[in-house]
């Protein structure tokens, strides 16, 4: 970046932090893991076109927030934007919109290449709505392309937000300022202020954009934005005191593989590789924990470990999973506030039964959806979901109790409950950790209670993991050996075979193997191989 030309903006906003003493950020043009390990991170990046993110823990206020400061080009004149605006829209009135975000991009560059005339004179923008073409100065011409795309394309106020690709939630507070989780650096404090007035039109706006009516009288709504994030509002000042809010809950476009939570420290390799022994014989799973403990991230990357050829169908509220297997069938719910139209969870679970899944993935299970869960379970119909529980007794209080009601001595057709949790590591910054994997082996009839195992546990005065289970879990012994119709005396194998497969997913992160379908691309060659040549071919 160093030989690029700094854009007059940037370059303005790091000569004012010289001005005021303030230290100079790093330039980077992609964050890495090795900046994630920074204590006080100080550096900028871009996030497209014209764009910056300047992320500064080097300076940390009372509030105890590191800032994220949005970096914009300059605001554009008001009488130029405007004109522009109208032209623009009388112009292209008979014309039919290009049906691609490229296409209208391009029809945007052209349009302002062609009216518009650069000089390097400072003007003053006023009477042109009668130009055939109009003066602009070169530095607000690239000020106004930005601004104006933003504006007819993208979704104004947030478009830096959701263009920033290390993003995982976006609060607007009302008056309170806005927020961020940053997929690096944890939660961070916006700098740019937003007044009350702003975001409300903002958002109604928006979500006329998308097909919902806000206001005072519905002032809540839920929708999903087009790149696939969820968004929640909470209009008015009357239930909101602080003024309108916002959550938005970001869609990665490339979900995050297992090699790259091994790299994170989320999971260990070899909790990795027992849970990929299990999942590709077709075990069921649920990953547990509390909001924001990254369980939706931890379910996608453990997909990868199913058999690539088998037929998956996953049902979901909203679309969040992302598969990278060919024979998947991914479903949503709708709700249109009609009962003869709305299709439930618990009705996709149902049909899904008649697809002859091998496999089904429920995004989330909250209610009564879950009884098909476990009933899927009795028919052979393995299962993997999310689950809001801290721990395997307090998942079983939440199934057996009101609105589940799953009778307790059905709970272990479930193989396995991962819990994960987010926990202040060492750095002082919000960290993932799988904080334990248990194998459910039984119910106790005598003690009303659901057996179940830790095989994997963490130690957070060490931040590893312990394994009790080699020699000792019952799903290798009364499940792996019966279905690959081994001995009891071959048990051992299994746990070569799972140090194997440690040893694959190793190499994969020594040879910076992250993608995640190139990842599942070499899973599913081990597993196409068989793991002993795999490793053999690759060298392991």
């Amino acid at each position: 970046m160093a030989q690029e030309k700094i854009p007059y903006h940037l370059s303005s906003y790091l000569n004012e932090i010289k001005k005021n003493g303030g230290m100079s950020p790093r330039h980077v043009k992609k964050l890495t893991d090795d900046d994630r390990k920074l204590s006080s991170p100080n550096l900028v990046y871009p996030i497209g076109n014209l764009a910056y993110i300047h992320i500064d823990a080097s300076n940390v206020t009372g509030d105890m927030y590191p800032k994220y400061n949005i970096i914009l080009p300059r605001p554009v004149d008001d009488y130029l934007f405007e004109a522009i605006e109208k032209k623009f829209a009388k112009d292209n009135a008979e014309n039919q919109p290009p049906p691609t975000e490229k296409e209208k991009l391009a029809l945007i560059d052209q349009y302002l290449d062609k009216i518009c005339k650069l000089t390097n004179e400072n003007l003053t923008y006023k009477n042109l709505e009668k130009a055939s073409s109009i003066s602009v100065n070169v530095n607000d011409f690239q000020s106004l392309k930005y601004y104006f795309k933003r504006k007819r394309i993208g979704l104004d106020l947030l478009e830096p937000y959701l263009t920033d690709p290390y993003l995982e939630d976006i609060s607007m507070v009302g008056e309170g300022g806005s927020f961020v989780v940053h997929k690096m650096f944890g939660p961070l404090r916006v700098t740019q202020k937003l007044n009350n007035t702003e975001v409300e039109q903002m958002l109604v706006t928006m979500a006329e954009q998308f097909g919902k009516s806000i206001s005072n009288a519905q002032p809540v709504i839920d929708a999903r934005l087009p790149d696939g994030s969820r968004i929640n509002i909470v209009f008015g000042e009357d239930i909101s005191i602080r003024g309108t809010n916002l959550t938005i809950r970001r869609f990665a476009g490339i979900p995050i593989s297992i090699t790259q939570l091994i790299n994170y420290g989320t999971i260990d390799a070899q909790s990795a590789a027992y849970l990929w022994m299990l999942l590709n014989q077709g075990m069921s799973m649920f990953v547990c924990g509390e909001t924001a403990s990254g369980k939706t991230t931890t379910l996608t990357a453990v997909t990868s470990f199913i058999n690539p050829i088998l037929k998956i169908v996953s049902i979901e509220d909203t679309p969040e999973i992302t598969l990278p297997h060919k024979n998947w069938a991914n479903e949503v719910t709708r709700d249109t506030g009609n009962v003869k139209s709305t299709i439930s969870m618990q009705d996709l679970l149902k049909a899904s039964l008649r697809q002859r899944p091998n496999y089904i993935i429920v995004g989330e299970i909250r209610g009564v959806e879950a009884s098909v869960a476990f009933q899927a379970m009795q028919t052979g119909h393995p299962v993997m979901s999310t689950f809001h529980a801290g721990s395997v007794d307090s998942l079983t209080q939440r199934l057996v109790n009101d609105p589940i009601n799953i009778p307790k001595s059905n709970i272990d057709n479930l193989n396995i409950v991962l819990i994960q949790g987010a926990v202040t590591g060492k750095s002082g910054r919000l960290e993932r950790r799988v904080l334990s994997i248990n194998e459910i082996t039984g119910f106790d009839g005598n003690a009303n209670s659901v057996i179940f195992s830790p095989i994997f546990s963490w130690d957070p005065e060490t931040d590893t993991v312990n394994f009790t289970g080699r020699g000792t879990s019952s799903l290798f012994k009364d499940k792996l050996l019966m279905m690959r119709g081994m001995s009891a005396n071959d048990e051992i194998k299994l746990y070569d075979e799972m140090d194997q497969r440690m040893d694959i997913l190793n190499h994969l992160i020594e040879k910076k193997v992250f993608n995640y379908y190139e990842v599942f691309e070499q899973l599913a060659m081990a597993n196409e191989m068989g793991i002993e040549e795999y490793v053999r071919k690759v060298g392991i």
